[in-house]
């Protein structure tokens, strides 16, 4: 119960009666201020005469007012019921121990993100957020978008098959991992849909042409020379040998274990004849220009080239709208630090485009040309890594384009009109196949209407 107390100043009060063992120094006191607020303050002073006891203040903030009407003390000294709960948070004089599958206790709320990675044991899952875990679910496991339009364009690897509006070539045979943890050959225009050393799937592989430099690669015994320029190479392996260079690099490359498992070695010699020489068991040696493997090319007696895999659609075989639209990509990439398309919408021609690519410097940017002038070109914060996998959304209208990355906040554009007469979408490749992509998609989804920021952090969580 409140005691009617009468203002003194800005740090004392007055209540009637000799109260002086209440308001004993050390006590905490909440007073009532009326329209000003509640005050908390700890007794530094408090003395009885005439009738009533003086009490003098240390506030926490701010002072006692004209309008204090009544106090309330603590029955514990020093701390008090006036902030009991704040003992017993974390961090306080009792804390409440943590909830756990045992016992009752204290536990925080889950954010979207915290619940849908799943590895927080100790996180409370709201309503909202199981919400949020569903629909990543069904976008995961069914490649569906519970709560948004259905896409114009949906595709999705996991069921190794490509949507019939999707136009696909490779003018070469190609090789892909299996689930079973064995090299698997595409015939000539035939996608592949890849698989890590574990058996998951990792998504529908895209990549530029690549040439295996070495002749000998499947189970190579004897030394081979390979002539080579002043330029970035990899070279790569199945097995647990060993690989020795010398000529114009020197250096020793230990395998890692057998098929799946596969080592890599980026260099760059100076420019003249290397010596390949193995040890032990070595299984599809690759050596190759670029700053990181490509997918194996099989192949004995001559150096073997793999052309590019070609993936369109044409816009005119699925319901595009001209004014708007989102792009929905679920991606990784096999290196970094060079310039890799993921997608590219064009007029067949470089002077209207909507696009998104890895740069050089491996951030994640939404570029758009309209008449022939780049309108947009803005990157997202994190840095792309290889290997790992990236959920990215970018919606685009006139003068409003974002971009999000993996649930994160957007990046915006505000100023720039929608290119005009686009008439295909390139996965993984810009126009003339520049810029490819290597790596896989596992999804890549099309939305007739520009998504709202909600809506594409939560499609990308």
């Amino acid at each position: 119960m409140a005691i009617a107390a009468t203002y003194l100043s800005s740090t004392a009060f007055s209540v009637p009666g000799d109260l002086t063992a209440e308001f004993a120094p050390g006590a905490r006191v909440l007073a009532d201020c009326g329209a000003d607020g509640l005050r908390y303050g700890t007794v530094v002073g408090v003395s009885a005469s005439g009738g009533a006891t003086t009490v003098s203040l240390t506030l926490d903030a701010g002072t006692l007012t004209a309008n204090l009407t009544g106090v309330r003390h603590g029955n514990d000294v020093p701390d008090s019921l006036c902030n009991h709960a704040a003992q017993h948070a974390a961090g306080g004089r009792d804390p409440l121990a943590a909830a756990s599958t045992e016992a009752p206790g204290v536990a925080e709320l889950a954010t979207n993100a915290e619940g849908v990675a799943g590895t927080d044991a100790a996180r409370v899952v709201p309503v909202a957020v199981a919400r949020q875990q569903f629909t990543s679910w069904m976008r995961d496991a069914m490649g569906e978008f519970p709560g948004v339009i259905p896409p114009a364009y949906n595709l999705f690897a996991p069921k190794l098959d490509l949507p019939g509006t999707t136009t696909f070539s490779r003018a070469s045979s190609a090789w892909r991992l299996g689930a079973a943890g064995s090299l698997r050959e595409a015939a000539v225009g035939v996608p592949r849909f890849d698989y890590d050393a574990s058996g998951n799937l990792l998504g529908l592989r895209i990549e530029g042409a690549a040439t295996r430099l070495n002749t000998i690669a499947a189970a190579p015994t004897a030394p081979e020379n390979v002539s080579v320029s002043a330029v970035a190479y990899t070279l790569s392996f199945f097995g647990t040998g060993s690989m020795t260079l010398s000529g114009a690099h020197a250096a020793t490359i230990n395998g890692t274990g057998a098929l799946p498992a596969r080592v890599s070695y980026t260099f760059t010699p100076t420019a003249g004849t290397l010596t390949l020489t193995p040890s032990g068991t070595v299984q599809h040696l690759q050596v190759e220009a670029g700053a990181f493997a490509t997918s194996p090319i099989l192949g004995e007696g001559s150096a073997v080239a793999r052309t590019a895999d070609v993936a369109t659609v044409a816009l005119s075989g699925i319901d595009f709208n001209t004014a708007e639209g989102t792009i929905y990509c679920e991606f990784r990439v096999a290196g970094v630090s060079v310039q890799q398309r993921i997608f590219y919408i064009d007029n067949n021609s470089s002077s209207n485009v909507l696009s998104l690519f890895v740069s050089a410097s491996n951030k994640i940017t939404m570029a758009v040309a309209s008449g022939g002038t780049t309108v947009v070109y803005t990157e997202a914060s994190s840095t792309v890594v290889a290997n790992t996998v990236y959920k990215v959304a970018f919606s685009f209208r006139n003068n409003n384009y974002q971009l999000v990355v993996n649930g994160g906040p957007a990046v915006s554009d505000t100023s720039g009109a929608m290119p005009s007469s686009l008439v295909t979408i390139r996965l993984g490749q810009g126009l003339s196949n520049v810029q490819p992509m290597f790596g896989v998609i596992r999804h890549f989804a099309y939305f007739p209407r520009a998504l709202t920021t909600a809506q594409l952090q939560a499609m990308t969580l």
